[in-house]
């Protein structure tokens, strides 16, 4: 309409023409208000993943997105010991445990041509050399003799000594041969090239494979007996690790005490699994939030506290304020809770004075928390929060409980040996395989945490399969 209305009919259509234009003005307001707020929250949540890292998530660092710069200052100090510091230097062996001792003379003269006097006898600069010997396998041939029955004309020949198999390699190789592989991750072309070349001993990757066998068969008894002696203890940590068994998803279990460690792989990483094997544990398990292990009541479970920093860390950083704010709230309490429990931990508080002085902590943690369930349900924080208070008694085990660590860590510190061995081999391809990594970690594991050499371990448990005995895990124990 190029000019304004001059009659009433007029004023009415142009009325009814604007409501009309309104409304589809309205509807289209409408539209692009609801594609407005689904792209602030999209715009969010990839902001928030933007910004996950290994400091406020389970992400490992290895798959950080975003890596933190470090905001520590320099010093100014140049690197390495500073003046001033205590030094630490080799002890030399006594002489008479060294292999060779070599007597090195002085000269007669000096440079500048006067006679050199050599001081009191037996004072000398001791200086001592290691050194790699010429590596050599030792090969034994067993000679059987053959005979035939005068009465039947059976064929007979002479039977192997005892703890000698009709394998090529002994029981100190087969288990070096098993460590090359578990522990210390090559792969069978590897493992074989390291023989060849260090040896001089050539062997088919057949070979190499089939070798594994006894070894997984001598470890199945004593890894039995590691699950029943973990149970015994006070506090086991547990945690869990993704596994690919030819493809399909498997899971890698750890169960581990301050003396022992358990492992299995299960298709499963449900509460079944946990049931089947902790179901008649009695005493404390400290594991993350993960919902399996709910099947224990709270009173006897301890939350990771190192999982819940993360937590809160990532809420602080949340763009809504108040959900900041109550962050940076639950993460100032959880740093004073933890200088009280160092101070414990270095016996500077008693039991009695850790429980009386953390207690308005965990109360202020708690009021936190609560508040935390009411915030906008869209943004996570409320769900999170009603979480924790559904086990929000398993958060002070430790400061109720002698032996009990607040944080899983020593779980994941014991799983990660396996984590790198995956990440290396990809997957194991039959039952045999996988029961060989699980019960493998699970010596592995044990003998570290008792001080113990998993090689001298293995020799002793192949020598023993060898000749038809089985090797107890209680040898470990002593």
């Amino acid at each position: 309409m190029d000019r304004l209305p001059t009659t009433l009919d007029e004023c009415h259509q142009l009325i009814r023409l604007l409501l009309t234009k309104w409304d589809e003005v309205a509807k289209r307001f409408e539209v692009l208000e609801a594609e407005n707020r689904t792209l602030k929250s999209e715009n969010t949540q990839l902001k928030e993943r933007l910004n996950t890292n290994s400091s406020n998530s389970s992400l490992p660092p290895s798959k950080s997105f975003k890596k933190k710069k470090n905001r520590r200052e320099a010093s100014g100090k140049q690197s390495g010991g500073q003046p001033g510091h205590k030094g630490h230097y080799r002890q030399l062996l006594p002489s008479d445990k060294v292999d060779i001792v070599v007597s090195c003379a002085l000269p007669s003269h000096c440079v500048c041509g006067g006679k050199i006097n050599s001081e009191d006898q037996g004072q000398f600069l001791r200086h001592q050399v290691y050194e790699l010997p010429v590596l050599k396998l030792t090969t034994s041939e067993y000679q059987l003799q053959k005979g035939r029955c005068e009465n039947c004309c059976c064929k007979h020949i002479a039977p192997l000594p005892e703890g000698i198999s009709w394998g090529i390699t002994g029981p100190r190789l087969t288990s070096f041969m098993s460590e090359l592989v578990a522990k210390y991750g090559l792969s069978r072309r590897e493992q074989r090239t390291f023989l060849e070349e260090h040896f001089q001993f050539h062997i088919s990757l057949g070979t190499v494979f089939n070798k594994q066998k006894p070894v997984n068969a001598a470890m199945q008894a004593p890894v039995s007996e590691l699950l029943a002696l973990v149970k015994e203890s006070s506090s086991v940590n547990a945690d869990e690790t993704g596994h690919n068994r030819d493809g399909k998803p498997h899971w890698l279990w750890g169960f581990i005490s301050n003396k022992a460690a358990h492992f299995s792989i299960h298709p499963s990483r449900g509460k079944k699994v946990l049931r089947a094997l902790m179901g008649d544990f009695k005493h404390i398990l400290i594991s993350d939030r993960y919902a399996a292990y709910g099947c224990f009541d709270s009173s006897q479970r301890q939350l990771c506290w190192a999982h819940l920093k993360r937590d809160f860390t990532k809420l602080s950083e949340k763009d809504d304020k108040t959900i900041a704010r109550l962050g940076k709230s639950l993460l100032d309490n959880e740093s004073s809770l933890f200088k009280l429990w160092h101070r414990f931990k270095s016996e500077d508080l008693s039991r009695d004075e850790l429980m009386r002085q953390s207690k308005p902590i965990r109360q202020r943690i708690g009021e936190l928390l609560e508040q935390g369930t009411y915030t906008d349900p869209a943004l996570k924080a409320a769900r999170f929060c009603k979480n924790v208070l559904k086990h929000v008694n398993a958060l002070w085990t430790f400061i109720e409980t002698e032996d009990v660590e607040p944080t899983n860590n020593h779980a994941e510190r014991s799983l990660r040996p396996s984590v790198i061995w995956r990440k290396k081999y990809f997957c194991t391809r039959s039952d045999y395989g996988t029961d060989y990594v699980a019960r493998s970690a699970s010596i592995n594991v044990t003998c570290r945490l008792q001080g113990k050499s998993s090689f001298t371990f293995l020799c002793e448990l192949i020598q023993n399969y060898f000749v038809g005995k089985q090797t107890s895990a209680l040898s470990l124990m002593t």
